[in-house]
């Protein structure tokens, strides 16, 4: 974990997560500005949701024609000049918001192989042993970026204009593309068989139906993504608004203390990995059992500090399970397979993700705010089912 490699690759992408994030708030902002409309707002996370999606699902080609190296720094680097071509469009003071959204569904097309390819570079970075590890302190990066860019955006809007923003935007993407690009070249070990470009597109799916352990695992990742919708923010406004009857402040709390919970979970993971890999068959159900009750309280809580308490647990034990379920996908293929795999899973929760969003702004319209939850409560507790099955694949 202490290799120059290693650090080029986590620096290079802590620099690029803060460049997305900053991006979202800057264009959520622009759209706001020019058309006052609080639907094209709503507009911003469905493109990007939707070009990622499609990205995910295009990325075997890809993997199969170009280094992973290649593919992470080349995807960086146009990111980075439709950014400019972006900032251009702002220069020239262009109106048609449609131009700015088609920029940045083109920005999350070539960002959805940025990660597939990362999370496989992993492995071939780190040892074995480490690999517990090297995700717990990946995670911690990555949430720390996360839950401070947030912040950072929100201020350099006020002491900048959009124009600015986006100039520092563009330099932080700049400089991830010379971390990408110093990564080592990985040699590919297997021969590859000429297949057509349909069969490519399903390889990631094939592989998962070949290994015993991933099936289990994307029925993991499924249900928790369509369970995870309830947290998105504009649930939790309405669970604020109507449950807790608080102001808008609470809304941050709650979204601040289930980041803190992330944070801490990958910094423990990070500190204490040889405990937490020894241990992670017992981790996982543990942490679906207490995820899985906490939204449960949570749904029918009216208490506002109890509630910020309840969403730092969920928060923590979240996170234990994602890093815990990190590994097990990386140490149950080859390495060289992982980049395809990776797409298939980042397609199938964008996906689901997605239309799960969409299903609970419909059910909000007929069942209250604690119902919701109790739902996605429920659904939590029945990835019971494969946490079971993945560990009797394992000690078989």
């Amino acid at each position: 974990m202490h290799s120059n490699a290693f650090r080029n690759l986590w620096f290079g992408q802590a620099l690029a997560n803060m460049g997305d994030v900053l991006y979202i708030v800057g264009l959520i902002s622009l759209v706001y500005h020019l058309t006052g409309s609080a639907i094209y707002m709503t507009a911003v996370p469905l493109v990007i949701t939707f070009s990622r999606f499609i990205s995910s699902m295009a990325a075997p080609l890809l993997l199969n024609r170009m280094q992973m190296r290649s593919l992470i720094a080349y995807s960086q680097m146009g990111k980075t000049f439709f950014l400019c071509f972006f900032l251009l469009l702002m220069v020239l003071n262009v109106e048609n918001v449609w131009f700015y959204l088609g920029c940045a569904s083109i920005i999350s097309f070539l960002d959805g192989w940025a990660l597939p390819a990362r999370n496989s570079y992993v492995p071939f970075l780190v040892k074995r042993e480490e690999l517990m590890g090297a995700n717990g302190f990946l995670s911690t990066v990555d949430q720390t970026i996360q839950f401070s860019s947030w912040a950072l955006g929100g201020i350099l809007l006020s002491l900048i204009n959009e124009t600015n923003l986006f100039i520092v935007i563009i330099v932080l993407f700049l400089a991830s593309t010379l971390f990408m690009l110093k990564l080592p070249v990985i040699p590919s070990t297997s021969l590859e068989v000429r297949k057509v470009w349909w069969q490519q597109l399903g390889e990631g799916w094939s592989e998962v139906r070949k290994r015993k352990g991933l099936v289990p695992v994307f029925w993991i990742y499924g249900l928790e993504s369509i369970s995870g919708t309830v947290w998105i923010a504009a649930v939790l406004y309405l669970y604020v608004d109507l449950q807790l009857q608080r102001g808008e402040e609470w809304w941050g709390f709650i979204n601040s203390s289930f980041f803190i919970g992330l944070v801490l979970a990958s910094y423990l993971i990070f500190k204490l990995h040889g405990l937490f890999s020894k241990h992670r068959h017992r981790w996982l159900p543990i942490c679906m059992v207490f995820t899985s009750s906490v939204t449960l309280v949570f749904a029918w809580n009216k208490v506002a500090l109890l509630a910020l308490v309840l969403s730092f647990v969920f928060g923590l034990f979240d996170q234990i399970k994602n890093v815990v379920l990190q590994t097990y996908l990386q140490e149950s293929a080859p390495p060289e397979e992982l980049g395809k795999i990776y797409a298939a899973q980042g397609a199938l929760t964008t996906l689901l993700f997605g239309l799960s969003s969409v299903g609970v702004g419909l059910l909000l319209e007929v069942l209250s705010i604690s119902m919701i939850f109790t739902l996605s409560a429920l659904l939590l507790l029945g990835t019971l089912i494969p946490v079971m099955l993945l560990q009797k694949n394992i000690r078989t």
